[in-house]
């Protein structure tokens, strides 16, 4: 899977809104949906606060 479908997927798994996600993040709703349709890619700063919130380990985002 890619990194697109695996973010959306932890997210959906922990029931996180892409809203809740992009609050905790400090960014807003419409990046993280880019990140799940593959559109874009989080900046490396938000990589591990992305596996904080979703509590996943970085690898399983790039599997």
């Amino acid at each position: 899977m890619s990194f697109s479908e695996n973010f959306k997927t932890a997210r959906k798994k922990k029931k996180l809104t892409q809203n809740q996600v992009a609050e905790a993040l400090n960014i807003d709703r419409s990046a993280v949906a880019h990140y799940e349709n593959g559109t874009a890619m989080p900046h490396a700063k938000n990589i591990q606060k992305i596996c904080d919130i979703l509590d996943i380990p970085i690898e399983k985002l790039f599997e």
